[in-house]
């Protein structure tokens, strides 16, 4: 498997988990939407806005900018506003990768962090570093689901693939 495919699958994995637990979320009352659980962001839609924040702060990297911090909560007031914007930002992404090669993936790209540090990384390395994140996130919501008893799906890359291969047993 040549790298770009790969990356590719890791988002297609990514996309469908995010989705799976942006459905749970979208079942939650308020109270519970935005009722901290002492995790990371506090809850879950602040951690659901982290991880879209996340991923548009590396497409905008990737492109040669560097954002000084996260999105604007009060820009995105609502689950369904931070839906509409993350697919958007997943059409863009998606079409970012479409449009590297082996060449482009293996390119150092420089970028600057919040904090004013530069690095200089393989592109391949910081795509690569947005599905990870992505998982360790979900595992902090599943993790305030079961806290309020809230059922949700599993996530795991294996039930990607039995799901995608029709093999998902119930």
């Amino acid at each position: 498997m040549q790298l770009k495919d790969y990356i590719q699958r890791s988002y297609d994995y990514s996309y469908w988990a995010n989705k799976r637990y942006l459905a749970v979320a979208e079942g939650l009352a308020e109270k519970k939407l935005r009722g901290k659980q002492g995790h990371s962001w506090g809850d879950v839609y602040s951690v659901l806005l982290h991880m879209l924040s996340s991923e548009t702060v590396w497409l905008r990297r990737w492109q040669g900018d560097s954002p000084k911090g996260h999105l604007d909560p009060n820009d995105y007031p609502t689950l369904n506003a931070v839906k509409e914007k993350w697919l958007q930002v997943e059409r863009e992404l998606r079409s970012f990768i479409d449009r590297q090669t082996e060449d482009s993936l293996n390119q150092e790209i420089t970028y600057t962090n919040f904090a004013g540090q530069t690095f200089h990384v393989p592109l391949w390395q910081m795509l690569m570093h947005v599905p990870n994140h992505g998982t360790h996130h979900r595992g902090e919501l599943a993790a305030m689901f079961a806290l309020m008893k809230v059922p949700h799906p599993e996530d795991e890359v294996i039930q990607y693939f039995l799901d995608l291969s029709g093999q998902k047993k119930a």
